[in-house]
């Protein structure tokens, strides 16, 4: 099975790429909800958050995301903190995914591949890009996040030029029209290149 890394920086529309893929019958594990729905449901990894970073971690039983955010948002050591508590679980989970799909191709959602090194667990990586401003702009109407909690956030991911350097393909999505061609383009060319009918 290929597996295809989809990526790109806050904003820049890879849930919409994604959604795309769906489309055309691609298998789609989006790492980020999924960290989400482990957080809230594994109890080994509930466990360790509430060791690291208290009892306020959760509240009520349920995640509390604006304590944990105040907590990983203002400090790198914190952020990754969270993450070596996060990540593994989010793997092993990913590979019991992939046992269960037949599909030749499947793609992984996530902002951080690059970041955390990732990038050659898979076959293929396809980073969504798009102008800042308008990344802004989509967080602040979807999140509704100011422009500082954005940019402080931001800031603990790779720029996009440097991931436009390392990408296989690079889809432009200021357009959902251009972002669908050159997403075709981009499938043709992986089946192509691995010889899947």
């Amino acid at each position: 099975m290929i597996k295809i890394g989809v990526t790109g920086n806050m904003g820049a529309g890879k849930s919409t790429v994604c959604a795309f893929l769906a489309d055309r019958g691609i298998p789609l594990y989006n790492a980020d909800d999924r960290a989400k729905t482990l957080m809230a449901t594994n109890d080994d990894l509930i466990s360790k958050i509430q060791i690291r970073f208290g009892n306020e971690a959760y509240k009520g039983g349920q995640l509390n995301r604006q304590y944990l955010a105040n907590q990983v948002f203002t400090n790198s050591t914190t952020l990754q903190e969270l993450n070596e508590l996060v990540h593994p679980a989010v793997h092993k989970d990913f590979n019991q995914w992939l046992a269960q799909q037949i599909h030749p191709l499947c793609a992984y959602e996530s902002a951080i591949i690059y970041e955390h090194n990732r990038q050659s667990y898979f076959d293929i990586i396809v980073l969504v890009t798009c102008p800042e401003n308008l990344r802004l702009d989509r967080i602040q109407k979807r999140d509704g996040l100011t422009i500082d909690e954005i940019k402080s956030r931001m800031r603990f991911q790779w720029h996009q030029d440097q991931k436009i350097e390392l990408a296989d393909y690079v889809i432009e999505n200021s357009s959902l029209l251009v972002a669908e061609e050159q997403l075709d383009q981009a499938l043709s060319a992986i089946r192509t290149h691995f010889n899947i009918v």
